[in-house]
């Protein structure tokens, strides 16, 4: 149970980081921008892309209100939780 519970937490930090790098980049934003804006340091942005760290809940609503100004709930909405084989065969 506990493995299993340790295996969803790394695959929806995963997805959730990867959604930050993919707004970053769809923003055209360097790691260093981003950081800036969102009053986070530049080392926890890298970490948090090489997903060496684990976010903290302040820094990810930092990085989303701030850093990509947006709503929490546009950043979760866009198939955060779609599995990517399941995005390509809506297109």
């Amino acid at each position: 149970m506990k493995s299993d519970l340790k295996d969803i937490e790394k695959e929806y930090l995963g997805k959730l980081i990867d959604r930050i790098i993919n707004l970053r980049k769809e923003k055209g934003m360097s790691q260093e921008k981003l950081a800036t804006e969102s009053e986070v340091a530049r080392s926890l942005m890298r970490g948090y892309e090489r997903k060496e760290r684990n976010i903290s809940f302040a820094n990810l609503v930092r990085i989303i209100k701030f850093g990509f100004k947006m709503n929490i709930e546009d950043f979760f909405s866009e198939g955060f939780d779609t599995s990517p084989d399941k995005k390509k065969k809506k297109k």
